[in-house]
């Protein structure tokens, strides 16, 4: 189990790095997706099954910024999410936020710019602050998924609910978890996709 502390008064993050059969079981999951499996540093949420759902992102790619540290990969919810958004649920999670945990949003954003600066390695870190500062600040300056965020209007722009409850059950907590929870984002197939997401050892 790693640990990342994105410093200030918030709670560690914790996730595990992949094990051996993971790999293989991420590949079904995200088979006909753009995916690039490089990128994948562990898993920060499994199923009830021990399957991933939720995979950690290095924030960086051929020294470009991959602005996404939490990926939604089990495929029963990426659809039962995709229906929660096409119901104008980003509207919907906007709104919600903006009327319960207003002062919520932007310190949650600042914990992601946090979190994506620990997962760079220190001398990676030190390379990208030293020769390429564009690259860095673009890290640096983005909060969920890279969402850029407006510290005067204080606006809830949350882009996209699939990276809304990546990073809710990554880190067990979101500005807008109560209507996550309302709108039963956290649970999983019952089952019913076990066999496709399940890798089969020699082991069990």
């Amino acid at each position: 189990m790693t640990m990342i502390s994105p410093g200030g008064k918030s709670l560690p993050f914790f996730y595990e790095k992949l094990r051996s059969y993971d790999s293989l079981s991420i590949a079904r999951q995200m088979r006909g997706r753009k995916f690039d499996s490089t990128l994948i540093l562990g898993t920060a949420s499994r199923c009830r099954f021990g399957c991933p759902r939720v995979v950690v992102c290095s924030p960086l790619r051929a020294l470009l910024p991959f602005p996404t540290s939490f990926w939604l990969t089990c495929p029963w919810l990426v659809r039962f999410v995709g229906g929660i958004e096409s119901e104008r649920g980003v509207e919907g999670l906007e709104h919600w936020i903006e009327r319960h945990a207003p002062d919520e949003w932007i310190p949650f954003n600042v914990d992601h710019q946090r979190i994506r600066l620990a997962l760079l390695p220190g001398a990676t870190s030190n390379f990208l602050r030293r020769y390429m500062p564009r690259v860095f600040e673009r890290i640096r300056g983005g909060g969920v998924g890279g969402i850029r965020y407006d510290t005067k209007t204080r606006r809830v722009r949350v882009k996209c609910i699939h990276l809304q409850v990546a990073s809710w059950l990554a880190l067990r907590r979101h500005p807008g978890g109560g209507w996550l929870d309302a709108q039963k984002a956290g649970q999983d197939c019952r089952g019913g996709m076990k066999d496709f997401c399940v890798y089969r050892t020699k082991e069990g």
